[in-house]
């Protein structure tokens, strides 16, 4: 007899993830805990560029890591160097949570999300084969490693409309790129923490803030140190520097206020 939980989880990831309706998008992969496709707007633009979307379904209890997992998660990961007329793919995210467990803190996902990707095409105007390697963690009590290979012929369906919207919405759900009205507005580093002040809506109650470490810096868990009106401030935790140069670095982040998020870089030092 098959387990019910087995049965609803299954049922759960064919209504997230159908059968692919054309080579614009690839077949389903399945591990433990939940399955994986990508699914491609079928052409590349012009400028070279292609749209694109990793499809994480998940079964309950199960989550996946933020670009910043925290010192013991494996943040989402692509490689399409076995591909043909592909030069680059570049992965964009969703806002994050905040989620803890034995480990510690960490950002991520609480369930099933799409991440949007954008791919180089040299040449737009000539065939490409797209063979994205990706690894990522997806975890329930422990955490497993998942390596998975998407194949996608994006240019033999080019006038997938179905696979165009689901593309299209995953991108709209993206933060807003980071402004003078909601973002961070200054950064200071010290030996030991990163004085962060920022600016939000006017009717945020709460504010969250995530940060990716890159560039030789290693940061800690963000602690928010005054909530004002209109404006934030926190204390980032500087757990490593850069050992060589000067320690200049563009930090990414994801800014949670009012029921928003904005995305950015901030300047260091």
């Amino acid at each position: 007899m098959i387990p019910l939980r087995a049965t609803q989880a299954a049922i759960a990831l064919a209504v997230l993830l159908p059968a692919p309706a054309g080579a614009s998008s690839s077949d389903v992969y399945r591990t433990e805990g939940g399955a994986l496709r990508l699914v491609t707007t079928g052409l590349a633009g012009p400028d070279g560029t292609l749209r694109g979307a990793i499809e994480i379904a998940l079964e309950p209890g199960w989550k996946t890591y933020w670009r910043e997992p925290g010192s013991s998660g494996v943040p989402p990961q692509i490689d399409v160097s076995k591909s043909l007329n592909v030069s680059g793919a570049e992965l964009h995210f969703p806002a994050p949570e905040w989620h803890e467990d034995s480990y510690g803190a960490w950002a991520g996902y609480g369930g099933s999300v799409t991440l949007p990707v954008t791919f180089s095409i040299p040449a737009p105007d000539r065939y490409s084969l797209i063979e994205a390697d990706l690894f990522l963690g997806i975890c329930e009590d422990i955490c497993v490693p998942v390596h998975a290979t998407l194949s996608v012929e994006p240019g033999s369906d080019p006038d997938n409309l179905l696979d165009r919207q689901f593309v299209d919405a995953a991108f709209a759900r993206l933060p807003a790129p980071a402004g003078e009205d909601f973002g961070i507005v200054g950064a200071d580093v010290s030996d030991d923490a990163v004085t962060i002040e920022a600016v939000l809506p006017a009717n945020a109650a709460d504010a969250q803030l995530f940060v990716a470490g890159s560039d030789g810096y290693v940061f800690g868990l963000p602690h928010r140190t005054e909530m004002a009106p209109g404006k934030a401030a926190f204390e980032l935790p500087v757990m490593a520097k850069p050992k060589d140069g000067d320690g200049a670095a563009s930090i990414a982040y994801t800014l949670v206020a009012g029921g928003k998020a904005a995305s950015g870089e901030f300047q260091l030092p």
